[in-house]
């Protein structure tokens, strides 16, 4: 892993992603992100998600979570 980056996971298990890694996978702000493992690594990858404008964010997170599952 030569662009290793050491983070610190807080007291409510949060992380932030460094910029450098934001930047380059094009991760912005309210953007979603799936998670996963594979043995000891954590695998997170850009969610592809339909944004629905006339429902509140809750409205369609069950939907999210499906269509993530499906991937």
């Amino acid at each position: 892993m030569a662009d290793a980056t050491l983070i610190k996971v807080s007291s409510k298990g949060l992380i932030t992603l460094p910029k450098k890694i934001r930047s380059r996978l094009d991760i912005h702000e309210g953007d979603y992100l799936a998670i996963s493992s594979d043995n000891e690594r954590i695998i997170f990858r850009k969610a592809k998600i339909d944004i629905d404008y006339e429902n509140p964010d809750d409205a369609w997170k069950a939907y999210a979570s499906r269509r993530l599952a499906d991937d």
